[in-house]
C-alpha cells in the first residue's frame, strides 16, 4: 500500500496536493483532519489518557488474581 502525510494550508476552501511521479495508484482515500497547532499526535495521545477512566485499587488486584491464575496453566 502507497501512502503519502502532508500538511497543506487550506485557502479559501480548497487544498492542493501535488502526488508524486511513483505514486500509481488510480483510486485515493481522503482522511482530512485538522492539523492547528493545538492539535498534535502527542497532545492527543495524551488528551485520551488523561480523559480515560481510571482503574480502582480493587479492581487491579482482581485483575492481578486472575492474571497469577491464568499463569499458573501449563
Amino acid at each position: 500500500m502507497q501512502a503519502i502525510k502532508q500538511y497543506t494550508e487550506v485557502i479559501n476552501g480548497s487544498i492542493h496536493v501535488n502526488l508524486p511521479e511513483s505514486f500509481t495508484a488510480k483510486r485515493v482515500e481522503l482522511i482530512i483532519l485538522a492539523a492547528d497547532d493545538n492539535n498534535t499526535d502527542a497532545g492527543n495521545f495524551q488528551r485520551f489518557l488523561l480523559d480515560s477512566p481510571e482503574m480502582t485499587d480493587e479492581e487491579y488486584q482482581a485483575i492481578a488474581e486472575k492474571r497469577e491464575h491464568l499463569n499458573q496453566w501449563k
